[in-house]
């Protein structure tokens, strides 16, 4: 489930945090670090069962239509797709989404209030609409508009997002918007063949070596700390140190932890992805900034022969 990349952004945040406190108890942010990613792992679980929780509320206000005193057509004879959505279906009988939600004693049960709010603005949606007007009735239409769900309707409820980001110091916008794109992910997996037993994305894609992959990260990082400053530093001589973001120097250090003692990963991907993650995390300037120190840096130490890579790492493109 979780890609490289993620888990570099994981760890640059646990890094961060590390940097930013005045204990400095590895240990501590170790075990954060963990506990960050297995919380991930909760929140596409509890967003699994999003669709379980709307059905039901959708079925106490049709029951609720039908005792009106008088009651109209609609309220009669009300439009069922949405209840009988098979991908929502699958999903409610799910053993091991199930057993994990029971297990880690996740659910909604406490905001519906919420998720009464959310029925109706989901009930306003135009993929809802559409949806629920559509002329024929199929398996791939349920699965289209259960992608639109999650795609659409829930990144646009801004009072959702909001109480989920309250639930858990983990759960912030980009692991939300990660997380949104592994439940697509699942979805998009169901066929009509698709039974109960469907297996769902686990956290890790393989746990050993991912979590192997943080910890040294982590650690690394934090113990040749001293080393990769000096190395920096000499790059940048003529930049005032004040000037220079914190985010683009522990970028930068976390890039050297992995070309100097991560001798299995390429230099061209590390290169890539901690300029990507300039991008996405530090000034409009750092891109160019980190590339451009990073850049010499590798050219320093494969003249001074420091920089060995191994089997895959031996890659350059």
């Amino acid at each position: 489930m979780i890609s490289r990349r993620y888990l570099r952004i994981k760890t640059f945040q646990a890094l961060y945090a590390y940097y930013q406190s005045d204990d400095k108890i590895v240990g501590k942010f170790d075990k954060e670090l963990m506990l960050s990613l297995e919380r991930m792992h909760d929140l596409y679980l509890v967003l699994l069962t999003l669709g379980e929780e709307l059905k039901h509320l959708s079925k106490l206000k049709m029951e609720d239509a039908k005792k009106k005193r008088l009651p109209g057509e609609e309220d009669l004879n009300p439009n069922t797709r949405f209840i009988d959505n098979k991908i929502f279906e699958l999903l409610a009988e799910n053993t091991s989404l199930n057993a994990s939600i029971k297990a880690k004693k996740l659910s909604w049960s406490a905001d519906q209030e919420l998720m009464g709010k959310f029925l109706n603005f989901t009930r306003e949606h135009k993929v809802y609409e559409e949806y629920m007007a559509a002329e024929e009735s199929s398996f791939e239409l349920d699965k289209k508009f259960v992608v639109n769900f999650y795609k659409k309707i829930i990144p646009e409820f801004e009072l959702l997002i909001s109480e989920i980001e309250d639930k858990s110091i983990f759960w912030g916008y980009d692991e939300l918007d990660f997380v949104l794109s592994m439940v697509i992910k699942s979805i998009k997996r169901f066929d009509e063949k698709s039974t109960s037993s469907e297996e769902l994305l686990p956290l890790y894609n393989d746990k050993v070596e991912d979590v192997k992959f943080v910890k040294d990260l982590l650690k690394k990082t934090i113990a040749n700390d001293a080393e990769n400053s000096k190395l920096i530093g000499e790059k940048t001589k003529n930049w005032d140190v004040d000037r220079i973001a914190m985010v683009d120097v522990l970028l930068m250090k976390m890039a050297l932890t992995e070309l100097l003692h991560f001798k299995s990963i390429p230099v061209k991907v590390t290169l890539n992805e901690y300029i990507e993650l300039s991008k996405w995390y530090s000034t409009p300037k750092s891109k160019v900034f980190v590339n451009g120190v990073l850049d010499k840096l590798v050219a320093n130490l494969k003249d001074s022969g420091k920089l060995k890579k191994v089997g895959t790492g031996l890659i350059e493109s």
